[in-house]
């Protein structure tokens, strides 16, 4: 599921792992009784420099802060952690720390919108290690929580996202979770391709440079059978940079789609 799949320098990670280590490389930036900030940490993150960005986070947790929005970013660095890691038992165990660093996140501030979203993020990225039965169940928390997170902030793109990828995924169900679907919740969710549409627009006109939004988007036109809409978006999402970890693997389903649908005449 696209939302659960959801669900950001190479060669940097490469060197931690060859045993340099996060605390080392943070030491010779920044010295060895340096204070480290949260804009030190957001630097790395938006260089997809995972673990130093989780570092410093970490740090600033082990001196006192417990603020919603630190505990959101360490929950998001675990969570980004799981595409750099190839065992499933490890990938399971950072999405299980993700989530519990989002359930503090909220504790800590239950009118904070970025808690529930990175809430509803942790949940679809741990639901990918789970039966189809679990995934189904978690899917009622991703939605409830994102939903949550916009009647606090409309405003969050990566909101309005989740609930569009939400709608498309539940809307294309194959049969057999269809079935587990009508148990699970007593008959089927009311989502649809039209919301997703919807929702992803939303999206979009927030953060019109995310390459997941525009692919998303495609996705839910090409179920619908709008296959000129559906290559617009998928050509733009694809035409754009990779800005997170998720864009790669986003990518390579909207070459997918790209690929199924019809030529042009």
């Amino acid at each position: 599921m696209a939302v659960i799949t959801t669900m950001k320098s190479w060669c940097r990670l490469l060197a931690v792992a060859a045993g340099l280590g996060g605390a080392s490389l943070l030491r010779a930036q920044t010295g060895p009784a340096a204070a480290v900030t949260l804009e030190q940490g957001d630097a790395l993150e938006e260089k997809m420099r995972t673990k130093e960005a989780l570092e410093v986070y970490l740090q600033l947790e082990k001196a006192g802060r417990k603020d919603t929005e630190l505990l959101c970013r360490i929950a998001l660095e675990y969570s980004e952690l799981i595409v750099d890691t190839r065992a499933p038992s490890e990938k399971q165990r950072l999405g299980e720390i993700a989530l519990d660093y989002s359930k503090r996140a909220v504790a800590a501030d239950a009118a904070n919108a970025k808690g529930y979203l990175s809430l509803s993020v942790s949940y679809g990225r741990l639901a990918f290690f789970q039966d189809n039965r679990t995934k189904l169940e978690y899917s009622r928390l991703i939605r409830a929580n994102a939903e949550t997170a916009l009647r606090l902030d409309p405003r969050l793109d990566y909101a309005h996202y989740v609930l569009g990828a939400w709608n498309y995924e539940l809307a294309n169900l194959d049969f057999v979770r269809r079935g587990l679907a009508r148990l699970i919740y007593g008959g089927l969710p009311d989502a649809s391709n039209d919301r997703a549409v919807q929702y992803l627009q939303a999206a979009i006109a927030l953060a019109p440079q995310r390459s997941s939004h525009h692919i998303e988007l495609g996705r839910a036109y090409a179920a619908m059978g709008k296959s000129e809409l559906a290559r617009a978006e998928l050509e733009q999402g694809l035409a754009l940079p990779i800005r997170a970890k998720d864009d790669e693997e986003m990518q390579r389903l909207g070459r997918e789609a790209l690929k199924k649908l019809p030529k042009k005449r």
